[in-house]
């Protein structure tokens, strides 16, 4: 039997991100048009749970992880959406 995902690549890819940079569960719940809990799921199953523990350095050199895997022959894991949205921690 297969394992089913409870999010979508894009849903989850969208919500690591915005934790890195520094946004808060509610308003990455607000983007995502998820409840709160939902988010904090998404965040709590990844391997960037840990933001408050992790070093400004850290957390930069893993945003560069997702921007360098973020197209895939030249379409965007988010879809668009973190067009205008820096890369960089808050």
């Amino acid at each position: 039997m297969a394992i089913r995902k409870r999010h979508k690549e894009r849903t989850q890819y969208i919500a690591c991100v915005l934790w890195l940079i520094g946004y808060s569960y509610t308003t990455i719940s607000k983007v995502l048009n998820l409840k709160r809990s939902q988010v904090g799921g998404i965040i709590g199953r990844s391997e960037y749970s840990g933001r408050s523990s992790m070093t400004i350095a850290d957390r930069r050199a893993k945003l560069s992880e997702l921007e360098a895997i973020r197209f895939d022959d030249g379409i965007s894991l988010d879809g668009g959406i973190l067009d205008r949205v820096p890369f960089e921690v808050l």
